[in-house]
């Protein structure tokens, strides 16, 4: 007798997220679905558009955070983010609401780790997932959720939205510093033999200006000549990030504000004759950060916030950046880049180092005496193949792009992420729990459920009449 297939009973995958993030886990949950498995969202913050199963949560955290048990000193390591956050809440108020409207404190914070660290536990039990996904994983509740799976090896993944439109990252395990595929494959494993679609879609990519923000369109030539001036030869470009960015606040080794990122650049500059540091502001923070800005920069430079970032990419010499989608541009220009901080593209083949200011200020030297051997463009071409067939995976997702952008996904034809993904979660398989009985039982008030009908039909309608 042949063996039984298994049934979506058997391929459960759990995703656990703020609905924010469900415009990118949708398309990936959907296509699972018709592979045979089973996806079940873990909701936050109350019921959102999804053709699938899901548990609200809210009833079994409230629960058990209002129980009265001891919490460990090791729960601090959960806890980081929401140390910096609670430090600085002003800072974090507009664009991390769980965090600020949930955790609230930073005492509040420890009690919430322990909490969705024992009730993950109890998920597991009860649900047998193959894979956890959760987006980002370095905040709570993830971080916890996060650490649960780590500690029970269970397959987790993690996620964030990817450098072309229209893609998401998915990491093995927590987000990965570099580009390695869910197959283990690093981009310099990419088949050399196949590189003209690599020039192709740099070429598309750099004549749509794909970036993630919208901003006026401007022509390189005289973006450069105004920001030279009368006594300027050589442009240095950084790109701000939001200070608040998870990767800045729990990955900076050195840079942990804009500020300090541009003092150091300013200083690297000063051997430059005619050398000039142009700031580009992130849209998100222009307004607060512009004028810190420029009495760092003073007259040897400029801040700038509405000038389209392609356009400030071509007029540049040389663009540095701490780990922002900036560098990834910059790249894709050919344009030698200073990496400031870790990032998924930081390689010596791609990237230039910057250790010390004396060091910067060096590679800086050589970009002015013509040297632009950086990025090497057959390393950037396999990093590109890499990215297009094996890396990002292509989800299609609406967001604060021109719609338009989404036609770059033709590049992806012959990507095998989905299949990559497939296959592992075809082998993966639910490890063995035992959670904590109380946490089981409270678990157990919650009821798996799918989003009426006409719930569903309405945010459709809100969505084309929007």
């Amino acid at each position: 007798m042949s063996a039984m297939a298994p049934t979506t009973a058997d391929k459960r995958l759990l995703f656990i997220c703020e609905k924010y993030y469900l415009r990118f886990y949708r398309p990936i949950a959907e296509r699972l679905s018709r592979s045979g498995f089973r996806p079940i969202w873990i909701a936050l913050d109350g019921p959102d558009q999804w053709d699938h199963d899901y548990l609200d949560a809210a009833r079994t955290i409230e629960t058990l955070f209002d129980a009265d048990a001891p919490v460990g000193d090791d729960i601090d390591a959960l806890c980081r983010f929401e140390h910096a956050v609670f430090e600085q809440p002003n800072v974090f108020e507009a664009n991390y609401s769980y965090t600020v409207n949930v955790v609230r404190s930073y005492q509040r914070a420890r009690r919430m780790a322990d909490v969705w660290y024992r009730t993950t536990l109890a998920m597991l039990e009860r649900f047998a997932p193959r894979a956890v996904f959760v987006w980002n994983g370095r905040y709570l509740p993830y971080s916890a959720v996060s650490a649960a799976c780590e500690s029970v090896g269970q397959l987790l993944l993690t996620s964030e939205i990817g450098w072309v439109p229209g893609t998401v990252f998915v990491d093995r395990g927590g987000l990965s510093p570099d580009t390695t595929d869910l197959a283990g494959r690093q981009f310099e494993s990419a088949r050399p033999d196949d590189l003209a679609r690599a020039d192709a879609f740099l070429e598309d990519y750099t004549t749509r200006k794909a970036t993630m923000v919208a901003q006026r369109p401007a022509v390189p030539a005289e973006v450069r000549r105004q920001l030279l001036g009368d006594n300027g030869t050589f442009l240095l470009l950084y790109g701000c990030q939001v200070d608040w960015d998870t990767n800045v606040v729990i990955g900076a080794r050195r840079f942990r504000s804009n500020e300090a990122a541009v003092s150091f650049l300013m200083e690297a500059l000063r051997p430059i004759p005619g050398g000039r540091l142009i700031v580009k502001t992130h849209p998100l923070d222009a307004a607060t950060n512009t004028p810190r800005l420029r009495a760092i920069v003073e007259d040897r430079g400029a801040v700038v916030a509405d000038i389209h970032p392609h356009a400030l990419i071509e007029a540049a010499d040389c663009v540095a950046v701490r780990n922002s989608t900036l560098g990834f541009e910059a790249l894709c220009y050919g344009k030698p880049l200073i990496a400031l901080e870790v990032a998924k593209y930081r390689h010596p083949g791609l990237t230039l180092a910057a250790e010390s200011v004396e060091d910067v200020a060096q590679q800086l030297q050589r970009i002015v005496r013509g040297d632009r051997s950086m990025p090497d463009r057959d390393t950037l071409r396999r990093f590109v193949l890499h990215l297009l067939d094996r890396y990002l995976v292509p989800a299609a997702y609406d967001y604060f792009f021109d719609p338009a952008k989404l036609e770059l996904l033709s590049h992806l034809d012959r990507n095998v992420s989905h299949a990559s993904l497939e296959e592992l979660l075809n082998r993966a398989a639910a490890p063995r729990v035992v959670a904590d009985p109380i946490v089981t039982r409270a678990l157990a008030q919650c009821a798996v459920s799918r989003t009426p009908f006409l719930s569903r039909q309405r945010h459709k309608l809100a969505g084309w009449l929007s």
